[in-house]
């Protein structure tokens, strides 16, 4: 009698493990190894260095080159309107600016003048013709264009021959005074590269003395 209850206690202490296993085997569920999520890279804004790369150096300021200022003539009697004799054509001197001008006062009747003129012609043959101006102004109100023009031609200079004018005539005058207007006595200006003007000593001057004149004022 006690045997068999002892084999039914036994029987009962297993099956009741048995239960308890499958209980616990039906709850636990296996885990599952899912693959990982691809990492998704938002594009960085223009200009922005992507996220985990180097920096971006930011873009060099781009610079100019420096203007230089042209040069101005701005005395009264570069600035007054003249008329080429030959051409006809209407002219300032200040618009010759960033040439070497050599102005001289003068008149058709003028002895001092013509020898003058011939020396100036003479420098300017050792000259680059394509940064040098020779203007000449007659001061003497009683002469005309066409027979400035003729006295250009029939002495064969190639000059910029140009009647001064009332409004001219007065402006030099003002600036290097009342002898500038007197063409014996043979003046002359120079007017440099740089727009620097410069008044030589009245009397004649030799083809040496104006080839230094022109290249000491750029030429």
């Amino acid at each position: 009698m006690t045997n068999r209850l002892s084999r039914s206690a036994l029987l009962v202490a297993i099956g009741l493990l048995v239960v308890a296993c499958s209980s616990a085997g039906g709850n636990a569920s296996p885990t599952s190894a899912l693959p990982a999520s691809p990492e998704i890279s938002t594009p960085a804004p223009v200009g922005q260095a992507p996220s985990g790369s180097p920096t971006a150096r930011p873009s060099a300021p781009l610079t100019t080159a420096p203007t230089i200022a042209a040069p101005v003539i701005d005395a009264a009697w570069a600035q007054t309107e003249l008329t080429d004799a030959a051409t006809g054509q209407t002219f300032r001197i200040a618009d010759l600016a960033g040439k070497t001008v050599i102005v001289e006062p003068m008149a058709i009747w003028c002895v001092n003048c013509l020898a003058q003129q011939g020396d100036v012609y003479s420098a300017l043959d050792e000259l680059d013709p394509e940064r040098v101006a020779y203007v000449l102004l007659d001061v003497d109100p009683n002469e005309t264009e066409a027979a400035l023009a003729d006295y250009r031609s029939q002495n064969g200079f190639t000059g910029t021959y140009a009647i001064a004018g009332r409004e001219t005539a007065r402006a030099l005058a003002e600036d290097f005074g009342d002898q500038v207007l007197n063409p014996p006595s043979t003046p002359m200006i120079l007017i440099g590269t740089d727009g620097h003007v410069t008044f030589t000593e009245f009397g004649h001057k030799s083809p040496e003395t104006i080839l230094q004149l022109a290249r000491d004022h750029g030429a």
